[in-house]
């Protein structure tokens, strides 16, 4: 199995329920090729570092996933490349499988301030 995290940026000008609904479209591709969607997260509303597509801003995703075998990247590139709404994309290959983000559990910044206290 190959897992991989890839970062992808939509268009700013989407509120949270058309955003939602293109992390749709990208699970059930990827879920239609028999391929498995670990943990996707929508960060939040960033600027960018240049303009893309003459956006200054755009909505960061994270999305981390297993391929089955490594010949679906290409089809999976070609497929963010292909979609209207996505402006930018990075793709990184990961050594093990990723581990999701306990939602609920405290941070260690919050785990010290209250031994200190």
């Amino acid at each position: 199995m190959n897992y991989y995290e890839i970062l992808y940026v939509v268009n700013p000008n989407h509120g949270k329920d058309k955003i939602s609904e293109i992390i749709g479209e990208v699970s059930s591709h990827i879920e239609s090729k028999k391929h498995a969607v670990v943990d996707h997260n929508f960060w939040e509303k960033k600027q960018l570092a240049y303009p893309v597509n003459k956006q200054k801003y755009g909505n960061y995703v994270l999305l981390n996933a297993e391929f089955k075998n490594s010949d679906f990247v290409n089809d999976f590139k070609m497929f963010l490349n292909l979609h209207a709404e996505v402006l930018k994309y990075m793709i990184i290959k990961l050594d093990g499988k990723p581990i999701a983000p306990a939602e609920d559990a405290p941070s260690e910044v919050e785990d010290k301030k209250e031994k200190e206290s």
